[in-house]
């Protein structure tokens, strides 16, 4: 198929949860892609995605969505530039 990708590995998983949590120690990703968020809006079929959750469940940044390519070289840097793009700021990290 066209628009499937692969499948994250659950070290991908595990290294972009740690990247985002050192990134926004104040807030909780709350990661469910697909189920959370409705599939059909996802932009191909196993791409990830999260958002950042307070302790008391509001949430502070639109969704997020990350190729699985992508989620072992994520860094905190580029995971502050992908929430700022996300919700409707320009970077600040790049050029």
């Amino acid at each position: 198929m066209g628009n499937v990708n692969r499948k994250a590995t659950k070290s991908e998983m595990a290294h972009a949860y740690c990247v985002i949590k050192e990134a926004f120690p104040e807030y909780e990703p709350a990661e469910d892609g697909h189920s959370a968020y409705g599939g059909h809006r996802a932009p191909r079929d196993h791409t990830s995605s999260f958002r950042l959750r307070d302790q008391w469940g509001n949430y502070h940044s639109n969704v997020v969505w990350i190729l699985p390519d992508y989620l072992a070289t994520l860094t905190a840097e580029s995971v502050r530039d992908l929430v700022a793009h996300a919700n409707g700021k320009k970077f600040k990290g790049r050029k």
